[in-house]
């Protein structure tokens, strides 16, 4: 995927668009968010939105090998390439966010089509912007026939607290240690320097993810027919850019009408 530029100019407006903005979808960025960490919380809200903003867009060393076999979330092979419009996705388990039970892909599909979308975590402004935004549009996203499940490596305690406090009614899952997101080729590890940046601003992945790995889903978001074959996809290394869920909302519409 080509890499999007973004300028220190750019990147210093988008922070002040943040800093200003009250709403995900006026702004097209993201504003009262959720911060779970008593560090988030003692922050000035403002300037820790910023300091995301400037963080490097691409600062990650891409996976090449899955990640440890002792909490498997789901047993497939790697992929080579992240799955695309007209593949079939290898079918999965994983954990359920609260910590019991599993989804099924397979059997969320004898319901019809799933919106699968991977975000990094609570922490992530532009993570719970999107997850607003499709808490927003999970009615006519559910009229359309269609279930969502939304995965992310956080430690269900964290994601717990998100589903209450942000009152999202979806389903969520557990990637634990990226394992899912690894294999379908959409992790990535950061590196050594944005690490360093991350710990500054008081964001600490790897006990988020409750792994020694500081490593992370690209943003993805599939709609996955019933009988696997995808049929929308958007995945951007840049964790600035979401899906649009209106696009979502109107390819199931048409999915619908034609069955």
């Amino acid at each position: 995927m080509p890499a999007a530029s973004c300028s220190g100019a750019s990147r210093a407006a988008d922070a002040a668009r943040v800093a200003d903005s009250t709403t995900f979808a006026e702004t097209g960025t993201c504003g009262n968010m959720l911060w779970t960490s008593c560090v988030y919380q003692r922050m000035n809200k403002a300037a820790l939105y910023a300091s995301i903003a400037m963080l490097p867009v691409f600062a990650f060393a891409p996976l090449t090998s899955g990640g440890p076999e002792s909490r498997p979330a789901a047993k497939l092979t790697k992929l080579a390439e992240p799955p695309k419009v007209n593949d079939t996705i290898p079918m999965f388990t994983i954990a359920d966010a609260s910590g019991e039970g599993v989804h099924d892909l397979a059997k969320l599909l004898e319901n019809g089509p799933v919106v699968v979308t991977f975000f990094r975590g609570s922490w992530c402004p532009y993570c719970v912007g999107e997850l607003n935004e499709l808490q927003k549009n999970l009615e006519d996203i559910t009229s359309a026939g269609a279930t969502v499940l939304a995965i992310s490596p956080e430690k269900p305690s964290e994601t717990a607290d998100l589903i209450e406090q942000k009152e999202l009614g979806f389903l969520f899952g557990t990637d634990n240690e990226n394992e899912l997101a690894t294999k379908l080729a959409i992790s990535f590890e950061l590196d050594a320097t944005t690490v360093e940046k991350y710990k500054k601003y008081g964001i600490d992945v790897g006990e988020s993810n409750d792994s020694n790995v500081w490593q992370l889903p690209v943003p993805a978001t599939y709609i996955i027919d019933t009988d696997g074959t995808i049929t929308w996809a958007f995945i951007d290394e840049n964790y600035r850019n979401r899906a649009d869920y209106k696009l979502v909302i109107k390819k199931l519409q048409q999915m619908q009408s034609d069955d």
